[in-house]
């Protein structure tokens, strides 16, 4: 199958991609939607060069006035232009999200794939906040991510910047929590975000070598902790480098 994944360049839609290359399906774009400025929970310039590590076509598309109308746009479009047959998520629990996408796949006569979904089908809550399904997914593919973007209500800063592994979970685990309390070990509802530097499917690394930490609040109206205290990692330059064997 013909598909699109959606990109951010974390660790979800990563694995996601790593899922759907191994179930043979054709990725012929890195799709990344632009809706904020600045783009705080992960960095473009990286995004761009992991679709050149990848060597995927990577489109940016930027999302002004109503947000679904200009995506199902892109999408007919690359629906008409590419063939494409499929699209792929790295959602994990956002409800809003697959409805969202549910619809448009089903506007567009498309399939919807999302190898990391993790809710129980008839709960209006989320699932086991541990999420060792998706987490041992995502360890399995040999990624390597880093928390590049941490909400400072539910993680110090000695959070910031690093790598996601096994021992990363592992000290993560006494921080799990019910929604507004504690931390899915995830980052799903957005406690974190992280960068992926390489992975088996890059044919190059990634080195960020000049960033500055940069803080920003946003407001998410109706969730537990509606605001968010965001310590990012601004990237202004970042290059590819050969991988170490």
């Amino acid at each position: 199958m013909r598909v699109i994944v959606h990109w951010s360049g974390g660790k979800d839609c990563c694995t996601a991609l790593h899922k759907i290359v191994e179930a043979g399906h054709e990725v012929t774009h890195l799709v990344t939607y632009v809706y904020m400025e600045p783009y705080i929970f992960h960095s473009i310039r990286v995004a761009e060069l992991q679709a050149e590590a990848l060597e995927i076509p990577h489109l940016k598309v930027k999302v002004e006035g109503d947000r679904f109308d200009a995506i199902v746009g892109e999408l007919t479009r690359l629906k008409k232009e590419e063939a494409i047959e499929g699209i792929v998520t790295g959602d994990i629990d956002n409800v809003h999200h697959k409805r969202t996408w549910d619809y448009a796949c089903k506007k567009l006569g498309t399939k919807l794939l999302m190898p990391l979904w993790d809710r129980p089908f008839f709960s209006l809550l989320p699932g086991d906040r541990y999420r060792k399904r998706v987490l041992d997914m995502e360890l399995s593919v040999g990624m390597k991510p880093i928390l590049s973007c941490i909400d400072l209500n539910y993680l110090g800063e000695e959070w910031f910047g690093r790598e996601f592994d096994r021992k990363c979970i592992e000290d993560m685990k006494p921080l799990i929590g019910p929604w507004g309390k504690g931390i899915d070990a995830t980052g799903e509802p957005g406690e974190y975000h992280s960068t992926v530097l390489d992975a088996p499917l890059f044919k190059q690394s990634i080195d960020i070598t000049k960033f500055t930490k940069k803080n920003k609040e946003l407001d998410f109206g109706g969730w537990p902790n509606r605001v968010g205290n965001f310590l990012y990692m601004d990237v202004e330059e970042a290059v590819l480098k050969p991988k170490k064997r």
